[in-house]
């Protein structure tokens, strides 16, 4: 029976949630956000590891990343999430065009080497890509490629971007564990018997064969799985295809994707995309960002129209509800890990995901002493 590979205070000492904060989230790209949130005026303020950083495009729809720092007085420019407008600091109003340069500064004549030379005095930027929709930020000066950091993921989030019309639900709440319990038990069904008897415990839609989900774990960093739909809810959409209409991307089963370390993209059929961000806001707090991103529909009728909004709705208010069911039993893991003596036993075949995450965990821990 294989044995866990993270010891139990790695999920609790605060010491160590700050060396990974260093380590793993310095270090590696992080998903921050998405393109279409960014259209427009729009600016994001997300928190990567121990930094609070701005996302926006300038004028060639590129995503720059900033500190979310002042470069006049240090004043925080704007607050966690999404804002519109200009990006203008709340202490003396400075204003900093898509570049991150200040271009608004009220009496210049008292700052003119800012006036003069106004790039010197950008705000502070990160290296930041986006692969379809999704968009990184890596906080290191240095480090591997993108493309090269996502592996077998990279052409996965790009195809699962395209048709992506816009953000159809979305909600930002704290759990009461460290990030690397919420994720883990993420990766694994095991739990779901007991912890999600009314939801996914009865969900239809998806086969009820014990070996139709299967893991893919042949990357270093990230892993993922599908699990076959029921034939008769394919047939179902197939019979409905002339009033739905057509998706970009329709596939016939369930896939749940890690992207190390703390980005999962779930999708059933491909008609929307659940995208969940973990935060890792302190040792024992997990702040969870959820949201559900609609597609475009060819040929869709009025009908079809409101056939998938109650597809929807009835989606929406079951991933609120296993949220809180996993809250709740996160919470209780984090309980017993503060008392925990050994290391945790994973199942074979059943959390080999759970096993893969800790081997990609502990190799980055490793290499980042």
């Amino acid at each position: 029976m294989p044995t866990g590979l993270i010891p139990p205070n790695f999920y609790t000492d605060s010491q160590h949630h700050a060396r990974e904060l260093q380590g793993i989230f310095r270090q590696s790209w992080v998903f921050a956000g998405l393109l279409l949130e960014l259209q427009g005026r729009f600016h994001l303020c997300v928190r990567v590891g121990n930094s609070e950083v701005l996302l926006q495009c300038d004028e060639n729809g590129k995503p720059r990343a900033f500190l979310n720092v002042c470069s006049h007085r240090h004043a925080q420019l704007c607050e966690i999430g999404r804002h519109d407008g200009a990006l203008r600091c709340p202490y003396h109003s400075w204003v900093y065009n898509r570049q991150g340069i200040p271009t608004g500064i009220p009496g210049r004549e008292a700052f003119p080497d800012v006036v003069e030379n106004p790039e010197k005095y950008r705000l502070f930027e990160f290296a930041c890509e986006a692969v379809g929709q999704f968009v990184f930020v890596r906080l290191s000066a240095e480090g591997m490629a993108l493309r090269t950091f996502l592996g077998n993921q990279y052409d996965f989030l790009e195809r699962a971007s395209k048709g992506m019309s816009g953000i159809l639900d979305e909600f930002r709440q704290d759990v009461s564990a460290n990030w690397k319990v919420v994720i883990e038990n993420s990766l694994e069904g095991y739990h779901v018997r007991s912890v999600h008897s009314s939801t996914f415990g009865v969900v239809s839609g998806m086969s009820r064969d014990d070996s139709a989900p299967v893991f893919f774990l042949d990357d270093p960093r990230h892993n993922y799985l599908e699990h076959a739909a029921e034939q008769k809810w394919v047939e179902q959409f197939s019979r409905q295809e002339s009033k739905i209409g057509r998706w970009p991307w329709r596939f016939e089963h369930y896939t749940h994707h890690l992207i190390f370390p703390n980005l999962t993209v779930t999708s059933f059929m491909g008609y929307s995309f659940h995208v969940q961000r973990f935060e890792p806001t302190a040792a024992d707090i997990t702040t969870v960002h959820s949201r559900t991103v609609g597609v475009e529909f060819e040929k869709q009728t009025e009908m079809g129209r409101k056939m998938m909004e109650h597809i929807y709705a009835d989606g929406h208010a079951f991933t609120r509800q296993v949220f809180v069911e996993d809250e709740g039993i996160c919470a209780k893991v984090q309980a017993g890990l503060r008392n925990a003596q050994r290391f945790a036993v994973i199942g074979e075949g059943i959390e080999d995901r759970v096993a893969h995450f800790q081997r990609a965990y502990m190799s980055v821990i490793e290499s980042s002493t």
